[in-house]
């Protein structure tokens, strides 16, 4: 197919890349912001309209595809006028794309491994943020793509960089500065995506380099960090009136998190406000004990007023849940789970500025003392948490989770 395109849309680092398929690797790593998920996508669409392709995007779970990269292919779409070509057909329920020539775009979560591993005769393999792939992922993916019906099969890969724990770091080489055989990498920043505004900088990365300077150097820099022991150092303990906090800022949201223990663990409800426009989270309040049966609960969540709230709780806790709704707690709902949900809620923690009340003591001894473990034989700290001064903060994971994406924030409830 014919299609002619104005060489002013690419980013000049990425341009010498978008015939090249000299490689069946290509990994594109760096910062956020430096449009690489967008060139890959006008490299396979350039890619598929050229010739037949039967191309497989992936990320780990199938509510960040639609969240995701299925809006970077349907934006491209628009933009790149390809409709005008001939009939599009999109199947938004199945998350697949046909083009005119019969080249197809397939998108699927790992949460759907067995149906993507069912997928044959696939051209072109894409993982986004492929640094939540395990090794093993990547491995039995990668060996999917097998085709003898295709030329140049490729296999590429985008991420922002964290830990030099994560199989990525050593098995493209970073570890040792060399390119494994048949293999691009290309490293980019903000600075190289001239379509963004000046002020992106300043106003969206320049304010976590205040709060994580670790988190700063892998966002704007897109540099591999080695993991410091202490899961959170982007916090700081104060004596404020939460009231105050509300009567001056109409735009703060209210998050509740629960946390169900009993004999050995406490339960844990932690209310928190949140400021998105300056990405600062303040906890206010804590519950924070052992032996609560579920009337304790609901009797102690009523006294506070946080009965009104939307509360997150433990979703492997249905029962409670339904106990706790019998008894007032209207609003409770269940917290989404799934592979590394964990360190997705860490991660999340991690881009605010932690802001806790001086009265919420146990938190404070939680968020002092909640540690990564470490690698008995390279002595560094890797990507899994210590299961231990963790019961507030998963609260306060599961809590978060009642902030949407794009929404209008709610008026704080105390």
């Amino acid at each position: 197919m014919n299609i002619t395109i104005d060489k002013n849309i690419f980013n000049p680092v990425y341009s010498p890349y978008l015939t090249d398929y000299s490689n069946r690797y290509e990994v594109y790593y760096g910062g956020r912001g430096s449009g690489k998920t967008k060139f890959i996508f006008q490299k396979l669409l350039h890619k598929s309209l050229s010739n037949k392709r039967r191309i497989l995007c992936m990320m780990k779970t199938t509510n960040a595809i639609k969240q995701g990269i299925w809006r970077e292919l349907m934006d491209l779409l628009d933009e790149w006028q390809i409709r005008k070509l001939g009939k599009v057909e999109i199947n938004r329920s199945d998350m697949t794309v046909k083009l005119p020539n019969g080249s197809e775009f397939i998108f699927k979560g790992l949460d759907n491994e067995e149906k993507a591993k069912g997928i044959s005769e696939i051209s072109d393999l894409y993982l986004d943020e492929a640094n939540l792939f395990s090794q093993d992922d990547f491995i039995a993916l990668n060996g999917s793509i097998r085709s003898r019906k295709y030329k140049n099969l490729q296999v590429l890969i985008s991420f922002n960089p964290m830990s030099k724990s994560n199989w990525i770091y050593s098995y493209f080489g970073f570890d040792t500065e060399t390119v494994p055989k048949n293999t691009t990498i290309l490293h980019t920043t903000y600075r190289d995506n001239k379509f963004l505004p000046d002020t992106y900088h300043d106003e969206v990365l320049l304010p976590i380099k205040e709060r994580n300077p670790r988190l700063y150097n892998i966002l704007a820099n897109g540099l591999f960090q080695t993991t410091d022991k202490l899961i959170f150092s982007n916090w700081e303990v104060q004596n404020f009136d939460m009231h105050e906090l509300v009567q001056n800022n109409n735009e703060l949201h209210t998050c509740t998190g629960m946390d169900f223990g009993f004999s050995n663990d406490p339960t844990t409800v932690i209310l928190s406000l949140v400021d998105e426009k300056t990405k600062t989270l303040y906890i206010c309040d804590e519950i924070y004990k052992k032996g609560m049966l579920n009337t304790d609960i609901a009797r102690e969540v009523k006294e506070k007023g946080w009965h009104k709230n939307v509360i997150v709780a433990d979703c492997a806790n249905p029962k409670d849940i339904t106990d706790l709704r019998r008894m007032g707690i209207d609003r409770i709902r269940k917290c989404r789970k799934g592979k590394d949900s964990i360190l997705h809620g860490i991660n999340k923690l991690q881009e605010y500025k932690i802001i806790v009340h001086k009265k919420c003591e146990n938190t404070i001894l939680e968020l002092d003392n909640y540690t990564w473990e470490k690698n008995k034989q390279t002595g560094e700290y890797i990507n899994v948490p210590i299961d231990d001064f963790n019961h507030a903060i998963d609260a306060l994971r599961y809590s978060i989770q009642s902030i949407k994406k794009k929404a209008n924030i709610l008026t704080a409830r105390l």
